[in-house]
């Protein structure tokens, strides 16, 4: 960051201190920051470094705050120090998971992540919490979805004792800084704690009160784009959800594109008109009004990293160094592809889905012959672009364009190959890096009035 912070400081000098908008990605496994600048429509600076900061629990998925926030606000001083002229900072991060916070604003439990499966366990009447809100509330909610996952720890005596709310991890980081003492949530991360409803963009209250969920521990909700306080005297937007944020920092005009983000998991995200939703796809908002449809594949980019770590178990297991294998899985994927190798069928539901959670899956079609190294990866990416494109095909809607985010599909040209094979369309990548950070930097500059919004920031973004 220091040489892009030196040449910002040079250009600065001759072309004087152009505005500049601040973003934070607060990621499952990873803090990312975006620098732009608005004046020239460019970005500065963008990087991401991992927080560290998972729980080790027998059967729960969570995050240290602490760990998670030390790490957030100290890359967010780094780039205090190192660009002047900020004039707007926005947050974002994981959507569902959720911190408990005290009267004071304080936080009172870990995270606990979008990853977490307690929703889904069976109590002593053979039901989970998911099946229980289905039946009593008459409403589909997944495992790892705040308000199920809120749920579980009322029933099972886990709701902290002196906790009066809870909120996303970004929403907190949002209190820490502006040292605001109640949470106020953006409809995107609300409507992801699950039983929300889009059109009064509201908490689903009289069936949550059938559940005996106490509507007070519910945040506050807000629609609009706007500033809810200030750090070092520079304003701060509600956050907003990382789909939602990677939404605006990928893709130029919402009406054409289509958005595939392949990260830890992966996603494929629409905007318009929705005659229907499809199974396992959902509506979530996005702003002014607007509504994004989005279909997620749980394992995602973590199908790929299954792949590479038995690689590298068996080359360890040889007694070679046991590095990182991905450069060799896409040599190898890439030579099945060149070559017409057939792949085999590989169904990458390993975590599951979510309409079905204990889906698992499966590899078939193996015959003496096509057992290779090569078949199997070029049949794992095959399997990941192929639950996604069975998501788009239940959305029963017409795009022109890809656009593809995330570190697996710049670092992997094959993977983006099979992806236009299977959807039929041109297949794009942003040149900013850190889309969500990006598309929160702009949404910020957009609360404070700096810029404007006509489907889609194009000014500022660019594909390669």
């Amino acid at each position: 960051m220091a040489d892009k912070s030196l040449r910002y400081k040079i250009n600065a000098e001759i072309n004087g201190s152009p505005s500049l908008a601040v973003g934070i990605d607060i990621g499952t496994t990873t803090v990312s920051v975006a620098v732009i600048d608005l004046t020239n429509k460019v970005q500065l600076d963008a990087f991401s470094t991992p927080h560290d900061s998972y729980i080790e629990h027998p059967l729960f998925s969570e995050q240290s705050v602490a760990v998670i926030i030390e790490k957030a606000e100290s890359i967010l001083n780094e780039i205090y120090q190192s660009y002047r002229n900020i004039v707007s900072i926005g947050l974002t991060g994981q959507m569902h998971g959720i911190v408990y916070i005290d009267c004071d604003g304080n936080p009172v439990s870990n995270l606990i992540t979008w990853q977490d499966k307690r929703a889904d366990y069976k109590a002593a009447n053979g039901m989970s919490v998911c099946e229980i809100i289905k039946n009593v509330a008459a409403v589909e909610i997944s495992s790892g979805y705040g308000i199920a996952t809120h749920f579980y720890n009322i029933k099972n005596h886990l709701v902290p004792e002196n906790a009066v709310g809870f909120c996303s991890i970004m929403d907190y980081f949002a209190m820490h800084l502006c040292g605001l003492k109640n949470a106020v949530t953006h409809s995107s991360v609300a409507a992801s704690f699950g039983m929300f409803s889009l059109d009064k963009s509201s908490f689903m209250l009289e069936k949550l009160s059938l559940l005996g969920i106490d509507n007070s521990f519910l945040p506050k909700v807000t629609p609009s784009s706007e500033i809810i306080g200030k750090w070092n005297n520079i304003p701060v937007s509600i956050p907003i959800g990382d789909n939602q944020a990677s939404f605006l920092g990928s893709v130029k005009n919402i009406n054409e594109s289509l958005l595939i983000n392949i990260g830890t998991g992966s996603q494929i995200t629409a905007s318009g008109d929705f005659s229907e939703i499809g199974e396992g796809n959902e509506l979530r908002p996005l702003i002014n009004g607007k509504n994004l449809l989005c279909g997620s594949a749980l394992c995602g980019g973590s199908a790929y990293a299954l792949l590479e770590s038995f690689f590298r178990n068996y080359v360890t297991f040889i007694g070679e160094n046991g590095t990182l294998q991905y450069e060799s899985i896409n040599e190898l994927a890439l030579k099945a592809y060149e070559n017409g190798e057939r792949p085999l069928s590989v169904t990458t539901t390993f975590c599951g889905t979510r309409s079905d959670p204990k889906r698992r899956g499966s590899i078939e079609n193996i015959d003496l012959f096509n057992f290779t190294p090569s078949a199997l990866a070029l049949g794992v990416i095959h399997g990941m672009c192929d639950e996604l494109y069975r998501l788009y095909q239940a959305m029963h809607i017409k795009k022109t364009h890809i656009v593809a985010s995330g570190g697996a599909v710049r670092k992997n040209s094959v993977l983006r190959s099979v992806l236009q094979d299977m959807f039929g369309l041109n297949v794009s990548v942003c040149a900013v890096k850190e889309e969500a950070a990006t598309g929160v930097a702009l949404f910020s500059a957009l609360a404070l009035g700096k810029i404007g919004y006509n489907d889609g920031f194009s000014d500022f973004i660019n594909y390669v």
